[in-house]
């Protein structure tokens, strides 16, 4: 899915009547301490909407359990869309006064098209897995009790995994922002995340990354430029963008949908008693400026002040994503085995077309058991919507953000690996932070500490070995107790480990993620030939490769003890 953005011309000097603020005005602070609100226990009025209870014209996206498009369908639209690439390239032989209209290029894709709807008539649907409602989403975990301080990690992963740019803009990304009547500011934008709770004695509207008030956003009147997010290459408007990506992210994650929409609760407080309301989630920008120039009105950055720290929702605290050592940060990364690639981009593809098919209203008509068009007027149609694809698929950030196809710099590699992984589910993102377990190994007492998923990209050349991290950008610490696969883990903060479990079931329900949520990472698992640069763009053959596991750091009264 695409951000539409309205483009409107720059404002001139001569169209400015008034000055307006970038920064909206603050509001009345709340006297309500952040931490009390994070020690609230919340219970939802109403479950979690689906299909059956929300119209389609009141929730613009899509529950967990609505069936995903087949394997046979996504082969045959692949088919198909290669075909329309290939009819439209320079090398076809086609005269290029011909128009390559989906009418022009009809003719030539009636196979691939029928191929297509037969794929559709035939098998539309596959069911999804057993459990990958519980894996990937995890809404159902708010239908009981729970802590708003639970909440704000989890809103905040559906949030980032939409996209590798949005996750990036929870961190802060480099950005020009317009001020009326002042001009173009330096600085950082942050997506802001803030949870607006609306009951009686404990309302406030609090930033989800840092928990506290956030009385800086931007108005939509702001016009921004960033060369590092794909809808901002060129100045665009404010106005427009957060229903839009509002509508991204609930298509990605429809469970957070009633969030956005306005969630009634219940609500108990420490020192006060049963409240009713309603928590809120809602998106905005907030920008630092970081040049010289001067306005009273506008939020400053001190010399002191600091980039916004970057994303971790998680529950425990983290080390923060750091740059890579000197001896690393230079190197960029070629891939060099064709047939790896070609994989590569097949998977990429397809999750896409997984991700867009069933967008496609003629799709959705071919797919449906009451059909009443005939198989020859859907095939025009079949052709219009795949053409349409095509054009969606080119400007796709997803697919552009994941191109291996150039060099790429090892920190930008290793971040977006980060992504992949996270987004995947919830826990995946907890692991990777660290959860707080009680672990009991052979021929040990119970143990008390944090287990942390442990993801590591080697890439290697006949002189040099790098190991890092993904989560922590560095290199990974030794395992200060190696774990074997029937460690018996149970941990309050996970619902993969609630009850007492081996370590090999977290594996096995992580790789079951992987493949239905990330099969990319499974290549990277796999391994690969590359070429490694260095900063005089000399290249040396070389191999990549991720590598999976678990660490425990046990508590100090426990590794003290033995």
């Amino acid at each position: 899915m695409s951000f539409e953005i309205p483009t409107e011309p720059a404002p001139t000097e001569d169209s400015l009547e008034s000055a307006l603020p970038l920064i909206e005005e603050p509001k009345e602070e709340s006297e309500l301490a952040p931490f009390l609100i994070s020690q609230t226990i919340l219970k939802l009025t109403a479950p979690v909407a689906g299909p059956q209870d929300v119209s389609s014209e009141e929730a613009p996206f899509e529950a967990t359990s609505v069936p995903v498009a087949s394997t046979q369908v996504l082969e045959a639209m692949q088919r198909l869309v290669n075909m329309i690439k290939d009819l439209r390239s320079p090398k076809s032989g086609e005269s290029p006064d011909v128009p390559q209209t989906p009418e022009a290029l009809a003719p030539y894709l009636v196979e691939e098209a029928y191929d297509v709807l037969e794929a559709i008539q035939k098998n539309y649907f596959e069911p999804p897995q057993s459990d990958s409602i519980g894996l990937v989403e995890g809404g159902d975990r708010w239908q009981s009790y729970f802590l708003i301080s639970d909440l704000a990690p989890w809103l905040l992963w559906c949030i980032a995994r939409s996209s590798h740019e949005v996750m990036r803009l929870l961190e802060g990304i480099p950005a020009k922002a317009f001020k009326l009547g002042q001009g173009w500011r330096t600085g950082i934008i942050r997506l802001v995340a803030t949870l607006d709770t609306k009951i009686p004695g404990l309302s406030a509207s609090l930033d989800l990354a840092t928990f506290q008030v956030n009385q800086s956003l931007l108005p939509s009147d702001t016009m921004i430029q960033s060369d590092q997010y794909g809808a901002w290459q060129q100045p665009t408007w404010l106005a427009g963008l957060l229903p839009d990506l509002t509508q991204h992210i609930t298509a990605t994650t429809s469970s957070i949908g009633q969030f956005f929409a306005g969630a009634e609760v219940d609500a108990l407080a420490p020192n006060h008693n049963w409240q009713s309301g309603l928590i809120q989630l809602q998106l905005g920008f907030e920008f630092i400026a970081t040049d010289a120039t001067v306005f009273a009105d506008f939020a400053e950055a001190s010399e002191a002040e600091e980039a916004p720290a970057p994303f971790h929702p998680n529950t425990t605290e983290t080390a923060p994503l750091s740059t890579l050592s000197s001896d690393s940060s230079h190197l960029q990364i070629k891939f060099t085995h064709s047939g790896w690639l070609e994989k590569y981009s097949t998977v990429l593809l397809q999750q896409q077309l997984a991700s867009t098919i069933q967008q496609l209203p003629t799709f959705r008509a071919a797919g449906e058991k009451n059909r009443n068009l005939s198989s020859q007027s859907l095939i025009p149609l079949i052709v219009k919507d795949a053409c349409d694809l095509v054009d969606l698929l080119q400007t796709s950030p997803a697919l552009s953000s994941h191109s291996l196809q150039q060099e790429v710099e090892l920190t930008a590699l290793t971040h977006q690996l980060l992504w992949s992984f996270s987004r995947g589910a919830y826990e995946v993102m907890q692991l990777m932070g660290g959860i707080r377990v009680n672990l009991l190994q052979p021929e040990c007492p119970w143990e008390t500490g944090t287990l942390r998923l442990l993801a590591s990209l080697n890439s290697k050349t006949p002189e040099q070995d790098w190991q890092l991290d993904i989560t922590t950008g560095q290199p990974p610490q030794p395992h200060i107790f190696p774990l074997a696969r029937n460690v018996i883990v149970q941990s309050h903060q996970s619902h993969w480990c609630e009850q007492p479990d081996a370590l090999e079931q977290l594996e096995t329900k992580l790789m079951q993620v992987l493949e239905q949520a990330a099969p990319d990472l499974l290549l990277f698992l796999e391994g690969t030939d590359i070429e490694v640069l260095s900063e005089n763009q000399q290249g040396e053959p070389g191999a990549i490769q991720l590598n999976v596991g678990f660490e425990f750091i046990p508590d100090l009264n426990y590794s003290a003890s033995r």
